[in-house]
């Protein structure tokens, strides 16, 4: 038995199709958990419409607090072994419980995922294209991948519901709404046991204006947040730990100007730099920073710092970062 957990805000535009692709499953054996965190739109009624039908789905309100709380709700009030995760604007292709189950059962996997279709807004749906590796890995194995990028969409994942009893499920902090999940993720790659990435797409994951994803600023910071939780993280490489945070300051920064968000661009320098203070590139920026307008600042950063800096810094990994964090 399954439990599948949707959290919804203000999601009438998509929600009956989601939920219409649970019901519409080869494998019937599940229990829908719809969680409300506070939406003042329609989305209320047409979940209570097909609970009214169907006796699996479950509706439930709470005050708004973000996607986090909402699947930790859902979390709390599921009755299976084993937890799905939906977005209330996905698709999951009508073979994706059974496909996933019959993985589970030959492998004795944990944790498991699939790659996915991108939905445009035309409903034109084509496999997403990421350098990323499927197949069997040990939590460590899969912990090291995820350390530099996550190719993990969180409506592909199921995992066994033991691995969230011993950690914090979903990080609830604002900061870090929309990489919660991958959060999540790298704290049970730390406890997993096995991993199965399933190259075959069995989500259609939703493209729209709306998503989070479209809002570069809170990405970053999130993704900022979260990689300092592992400062002091002896299993990661010094060098790995530093290539990631310089990737997310830089690009944080160029975010904040392009959205107008100037006021905060000079405390996030200061922040990077208390974090890599031994790094020249990252020195001339503290700088310049204090000594010429934004627009020449980031002219300088982008056109010279940077590309000098990245091809020094690409060098190095190479040279002296170990293969499993490349």
């Amino acid at each position: 038995m399954v439990s599948i957990i949707v959290p919804i805000y203000n999601s009438e535009k998509f929600l009956a199709e989601t939920i219409q692709s649970v019901i519409d499953q080869t494998f019937q054996h599940w229990e829908l958990l719809l969680i409300d965190d506070g939406s003042t739109n329609s989305s209320e009624s047409i979940c209570k419409k097909f609970c009214d039908v169907d006796k699996r789905i479950n509706y439930h309100r709470k005050p708004n607090g973000g996607q986090a709380s909402a699947r930790n709700l859902g979390i709390l009030k599921s009755s299976f072994s084993w937890i799905d995760f939906l977005d209330s604007d996905d698709l999951w292709t009508k073979n994706k419980l059974e496909k996933q189950l019959n993985e589970i059962e030959k492998h004795k996997a944990d944790f498991v995922y699939s790659s996915v279709y991108e939905l445009d807004a035309n409903n034109n749906s084509q496999p997403q294209q990421i350098n990323w590796k499927f197949g069997l890995a040990s939590g460590d194995n899969f912990f090291k991948q995820l350390f530099s990028a996550s190719g993990v969409t969180c409506s592909s994942v199921m995992l066994k519901k033991t691995l969230l009893n011993d950690i914090e499920k979903f990080d609830e902090n604002p900061l870090l709404r929309g990489v919660e999940d991958w959060d999540l993720w790298l704290r049970i790659a730390k406890k997993s046991t096995v991993v199965l990435g399933i190259a075959e797409p069995l989500v259609h994951y939703r493209i729209h204006g709306g998503g989070v994803h479209h809002e570069m600023c809170r990405m970053f910071i999130g993704k900022k947040h979260v990689y300092e939780k592992y400062l002091m993280d002896k299993s990661i490489p010094r060098l790995a730990k530093k290539r990631q945070l310089r990737y997310v300051y830089r690009e944080l920064m160029n975010h904040l100007y392009s959205e107008n968000r100037t006021a905060e661009i000079k405390p996030f320098m200061r922040n990077f730099l208390s974090v890599d203070s031994a790094n020249p590139a990252t020195l001339k920026q503290a700088l310049i920073i204090k000594i010429v307008p934004l627009r020449t600042f980031f002219w300088i950063s982008n056109k010279l710092i940077y590309r000098v800096a990245y091809r020094l810094e690409r060098l190095t990994y190479l040279l002296f970062l170990s293969r499993d964090f490349r």
